[in-house]
């Protein structure tokens, strides 16, 4: 985390929906990152105006009214690496790094992907779908507003093949096997992050709550995921995984449901499988035997291991296929190479 702190103004305009409701519900039920009473302190403390000026606790807001929120922010660093993978008049193809948000969360406001891509390729560039930070590989943009809705229609209905690599604890037994599993969502505490103050009363901003997904038969939004085995490396698997739907972190979630969770993932980690991620290290090269084991270094990926491979779709414009291939980034074929004992090009 750098220590150097911003001051960032934040804004929102109210919706039709949420018209009427005080400025603390409204703020709680649109920033979910915070409970409600953190947002009545920031309101109290005159961190959040509507329209301009200050406001109680008890405002109403009203349907076009502006929300600002001031903050004073520190963000940590990302990694800002991207291959272009495929570019034209109407859409933008990126292999992103495994250190980069695409688009602003919780503690990332500045240092995302669309904000470092607008800045080069204009304000009229917009995300097509979305990776979490830690998952490499392709990220779709479209560079006007037709072109953005066209291909957000053609997302929603399943018509963009994906194919991602992952890999996973354990040693997959079937050669190829689906997860149909509902996916639901639920608030999780950061307890071990608290607030610092900045100055004796300026507060930096950390999320408190995480949305974090789980496999629920009973309240969950259906999702399916297709895993076909690519090779066993030791006490892991080289997964292909197609998600047949399109639910935040599907491909995490159902992977851990069936007890093969994903290398590296710090939110659904392993439980009792063998190797630990803290195992999965480069060695010393060089030491003889005499001398004892082997000192082991840096774990080799400080992410999980997700790659977002391959994308086929019908141009929208165009009307021809295209079909994206994003390259393994060299950490995750450390990981592979590594776990096999030997190079490997794929």
């Amino acid at each position: 985390m750098s220590t150097e702190k911003q001051k960032i103004t934040l804004a929102c305009e109210v919706d039709s929906y949420r018209s009427g409701w005080t400025i603390v519900r409204f703020l709680s039920h649109r920033f979910k990152y915070h409970p409600p009473e953190r947002w009545t302190a920031r309101v109290t403390d005159g961190f959040v105006q509507v329209n301009g000026s200050d406001v109680s606790t008890d405002h109403t807001v009203k349907k076009g009214d502006v929300v600002t929120y001031t903050i004073f922010h520190a963000e940590p660093e990302v990694d800002f690496r991207y291959d272009v993978i495929y570019e034209d008049d109407y859409l933008l193809a990126i292999s992103k790094s495994g250190n980069i948000p695409v688009h602003a969360c919780g503690v990332y406001i500045r240092n995302t992907l669309i904000a470092t891509l607008k800045n080069i390729y204009g304000e009229n560039l917009n995300l097509a779908h979305r990776l979490d930070r830690e998952t490499s590989g392709l990220t779709l943009l479209t560079k006007d507003p037709n072109t953005s809705r066209a291909l957000g229609r053609m997302f929603a209905q399943g018509d963009v093949w994906k194919l991602y690599a992952a890999v996973v604890h354990g040693r997959v037994r079937e050669p190829s096997f689906e997860v149909d599993a509902p996916i639901g969502k639920t608030m999780e505490e950061l307890t071990d992050r608290p607030y610092a103050e900045i100055d004796g009363d300026l507060i930096e901003d950390r999320p408190r709550y995480v949305p974090r997904r789980r496999v629920d038969f009973e309240h969950g939004k259906r999702a399916v995921t297709r895993f076909e085995v690519e090779r066993i490396m030791g006490g892991c698997t080289l997964l292909r995984a197609i998600p047949l739907s399109g639910r935040t972190n599907q491909i995490r979630v159902h992977l851990d449901h069936v007890g093969h969770p994903i290398v590296g993932d710090k939110v659904y980690k392993p439980r009792g499988l063998e190797p630990r991620v803290a195992e999965i290290r480069e060695l010393e090269p060089g030491a003889p035997e005499t001398q004892g084991p082997q000192k082991p270094q840096a774990p080799i990926i400080n992410r999980h291991a997700l790659h977002c491979r391959e994308l086929r779709f019908v141009h929208p414009t165009a009307g021809q296929i295209v079909h994206l291939i994003a390259p393994y980034p060299d950490d995750f074929l450390r990981l592979i190479e590594t776990l096999t004992g030997k190079e490997t090009a794929l």
